[in-house]
């Protein structure tokens, strides 16, 4: 059952474009969506959410077709974090919490309350005079304080010291215990969605490179390390964002085993991160538009 449903969504903004997007984000799972800063992360998650609206094409979150006719039933079972707060500078949290109950139909105090104490909140104290990472926590506790079926998370752990984005992951874990959470985790740092991401949409100048599930994908890909003196016509069209150097080669590859049966201990193959993935197939589109 799919969260979230793009078809033949398009959006220009200037001279960016998102093309073509085509997405069947799967329900109960955490999904990671990377790329670098202007690869349309955000653009993306902006029509999700419906705070711009597509040129093209259907947008469905959570079953409704019609985000503008339905967005304040989208909103109430939607939680979300941004790098950077939205909230009104003037006010303390616990004003705040006022005005989220009146907003949200299911807000609850008790889960506000009990994420405020667990992230060392002040609520008492005016939002304004707030470290960025003091507010990426408030927003937290705000979207996990109303029972919210659909988390979408951007860029949320960019600002936060590593102690706290460990813990972060550990709560976003927790929650993945119900089977009806569904997360979608934007984010550059891609090490965060090693252990917790399910599926991994990769975006990049506007284009969606792949939507796999993370596993798999990282099982299907491995790093090559080689002498350039194997690299004739038949070995590069095997590989993927080849680099070069006077020591050797390294790239990425899908046919990795035909590659260990051609050349033996001529070669080494190495597990990939997703950081890494990223920069190789990133390596091999500018390449080919070259």
């Amino acid at each position: 059952m799919t969260a979230i449903q793009l078809k033949n969504v398009n959006k220009t903004q200037g001279s960016f474009k998102l093309q073509n997007i085509n997405l069947d984000i799967e329900k109960g799972f955490v999904t990671g969506l990377i790329g670098e800063n202007g690869a349309g992360k955000s653009s993306l998650i902006n029509l999700i959410l419906g705070m711009k609206k597509a040129d093209t094409g259907e947008i469905s979150v959570l079953g409704k077709q019609d985000i503008e006719a339905d967005r304040d039933e989208i909103l109430n079972r939607i939680g979300f974090v941004f790098s950077e707060d939205r909230f009104p500078l003037n006010k303390t949290p616990e004003q705040l919490m006022k005005i989220l109950d009146q907003f949200y139909r299911n807000f609850d105090k008790k889960i506000f309350d009990r994420y405020m104490e667990k992230f060392r909140t002040k609520k008492h104290q005016k939002i304004k005079v707030f470290s960025t990472g003091e507010k990426v926590k408030l927003s937290l506790a705000v979207a996990l304080s109303h029972h919210a079926e659909l988390l979408v998370l951007d860029e949320a752990t960019s600002n936060l010291d590593p102690n706290f984005r460990i813990e972060f992951l550990e709560i976003l874990q927790e929650l993945m215990m119900d089977e009806n959470m569904t997360i979608l985790f934007s984010t550059h740092i891609t090490s965060d969605l090693e252990s917790i991401a399910d599926y991994i949409i990769l975006i990049d100048e506007g284009n969606i490179v792949f939507h796999e599930e993370k596993d798999l994908l990282l099982e299907k890909y491995k790093k090559i390390k080689g002498p350039v003196d194997i690299l004739d016509d038949e070995t590069r069209s095997l590989l993927t964002g080849i680099k070069e150097s006077s020591v050797g080669f390294t790239a990425i590859s899908a046919e990795h085993q035909a590659l260990t049966e051609l050349y033996g201990s001529k070669i080494m193959t190495e597990q990939l991160k997703i950081d890494e993935l990223m920069f190789y197939l990133k390596k091999e589109r500018v390449s080919e538009n070259e």
